[in-house]
């Protein structure tokens, strides 16, 4: 994969699989701690302790439908942290979900770009309108914290019979995710 928003499509996409109500992102820049913070977070079925480890084998997948039994989506993952000095942490309790931690250093040279973010929060929130999005941005210096919170729920509840696909309410979504990005400075990380 090119970028980490990308990974992050494919996480998210996993949540949907495991059969997620609630997913949470949050996207942490610190940039005092020299560290570029994903996690996922989701209440989907969870894994047991053998599953939660074969999901980071590339040669394992719980995809019924393929014909070829490769998973490359978390493994991949985990290597692009790990290949830059980050790390990569999962933790999962059946019934209880999944947690997904990764981290990557801000400075190192071969850290790959955050990618399109905007697009990848917009496209999974309205690639399926039933499943509450809480995102989280936050951006931390030695002068300031700058954080953003989105939360489709109270987006629903505000929105009473109106879907999350209403032309106007993608455009609302576009623009405070657009928002909130530019917020805390996550476009060109």
């Amino acid at each position: 994969m090119q970028d980490i928003s990308l990974h992050l499509l494919d996480i998210i996409e996993n949540s949907v699989r495991a059969q997620a109500k609630c997913v949470k992102v949050r996207v942490l820049q610190n940039v005092v701690k020299n560290r570029l913070r994903i996690i996922v977070e989701d209440d989907g079925t969870g894994m047991d302790s053998h599953t939660l480890q074969k999901a980071q084998d590339p040669f394992y997948t719980s995809k019924e439908e393929r014909v070829k039994k490769v998973g490359l989506g978390i493994p991949l993952f985990k290597q692009n942290a790990e290949q830059v000095g980050g790390a990569f942490r999962m933790a999962s309790e059946p019934g209880f979900g999944t947690v997904l931690t990764v981290d990557f250093p801000l400075d190192h040279i071969d850290r790959m770009p955050l990618g399109n973010l905007k697009d990848t929060l917009l496209n999974s929130i309205i690639g399926h309108p039933d499943l509450d999005f809480f995102i989280h941005l936050l951006y931390r210096d030695k002068v300031m914290e700058l954080c953003f919170h989105f939360d489709t729920k109270a987006i629903r509840e505000e929105l009473g019979d109106i879907p999350l696909t209403y032309p106007d309410v993608i455009e609302y979504i576009d623009q405070s995710l657009y928002e909130g990005i530019q917020k805390t400075n996550m476009e060109d990380v």
